[in-house]
């Protein structure tokens, strides 16, 4: 599989545009919930760097075409400052009247720990200036290989309890499933359940949490299978320790192995009503814990969806956002939107179940 989705990865990588590189990929604010559960809002940027060195060195995962947004060319610390800054700038005066309802939120569409995509100054002078702005939290994503000692050691550097600037800090990482056969044979994440047990355990030891991503419906698997390990895997999660858990329905991203067997019309995104089952059942069984839920993509064919132009998508897209806000586990359990949607949703379920042999029992 490596060398085909190496093979797929560098094809689509010739027909990359080079951009400004003082300026992010997209930064925008919305509300947000924070990790003590108050509300406030948040920043997010998506600094433009040269993209995942997973991704280059062995094809990366099977779901994700996010290198598409790399740079073609280097991005200095310089540059990556510059992006920092003109976000921060925009924001500045507004966060400093009001810091302790902000948060900041900074992805890389890779690893923002990993200095082949943002180098020790750009890291430090962004660490820093975090810390002097004393916000309420700031996020960042990586993979387990760079949440280290030392890159841990560096974040408390600049943002700790002892400058009395109680920021909390947590960590994206993309779990994406507890089931080792699916992440490495359905996903190709190149992770084992170990390291992630292990990165979780060294981010608690400096009191940064690690926001568990969770990837609803990767490939070869059926709806229910999908449905069943969502759940497991979150209840897995939240027993070792992460800060809150991110459900991710799947998206076919162009350039991607998902979307080239979606085009063979052989995988279909997640129904809705499987969202709703999964975080409904979640919440039920967690319910201190923070159960959020991406919403991108919703309900575009692409991402996750009913059946086709139904007014039910819609509604269920806003529902999963108050969800995520609130945490308010009596939306999804007074939820009563039936349409010809839901019956289809089971017929779907059933005759999957019996037509297709499952991957193996989760």
């Amino acid at each position: 599989m490596e060398k085909y989705l190496k093979q797929l990865r560098n094809k689509h990588l010739r027909k990359r545009k080079g951009k400004n590189p003082n300026y992010p990929i997209a930064s925008w604010t919305q509300d947000d919930i924070f990790r003590d559960g108050t509300i406030g809002k948040s920043i997010t940027i998506i600094l433009r760097t040269v993209g995942c060195k997973y991704a280059y060195n062995t094809g990366g995962c099977t779901m994700c075409s996010y290198l598409m947004d790399s740079s073609p060319v280097e991005i200095t610390s310089e540059n990556i400052i510059n992006q920092f800054n003109s976000v921060i700038d925009k924001y500045k005066k507004e966060i400093i009247e009001n810091s302790k309802n902000y948060s900041i939120k900074l992805f890389t569409s890779g690893s923002f720990l990993d200095d082949f995509e943002v180098q020790k100054e750009g890291m430090e002078y962004i660490f820093k200036t975090i810390g002097e702005l004393n916000i309420k939290e700031v996020a960042i994503e990586s993979r387990c290989e760079y949440i280290t000692e030392e890159n841990l050691k560096l974040i408390r550097k600049y943002i700790n309890n002892n400058n009395n600037n109680n920021i909390n800090v947590e960590i994206g990482l993309g779990i994406e499933t507890t089931n080792e056969e699916i992440r490495n044979n359905s996903i190709h994440k190149g992770v084992s359940n170990k390291d992630i047990e292990n990165t979780i355990k060294l981010a608690n030891n400096y009191n940064v949490g690690i926001k568990g991503y969770l990837l609803i419906k990767p490939l070869f698997i059926t709806e229910k299978e999908a449905i069943n390990d969502a759940i497991k895997s979150a209840n897995q999660c939240i027993k070792l320790g992460v800060s809150r858990i991110s459900f991710c329905p799947a998206t076919i991203h162009k350039g991607s192995l998902m979307e080239l067997i979606w085009q063979k019309n052989q995988y279909r995104p997640p129904f809705l009503y499987s969202i709703i089952e999964i975080l409904k059942e979640v919440k039920s069984k967690n319910l201190d814990s923070l159960i959020m839920c991406d919403t991108s993509g919703i309900p575009s064919l692409r991402g996750s969806h009913n059946i086709k132009d139904c007014s039910c998508n819609f509604k269920i897209k806003e529902l999963i956002e108050d969800f995520t806000i609130t945490q308010d586990l009596s939306l999804l359990e007074e939820f009563n939107f039936n349409c010809n949607c839901k019956d289809y949703w089971k017929e779907y379920i059933k005759y999957e179940q019996k037509n297709i042999v499952p991957l193996g029992e989760l």
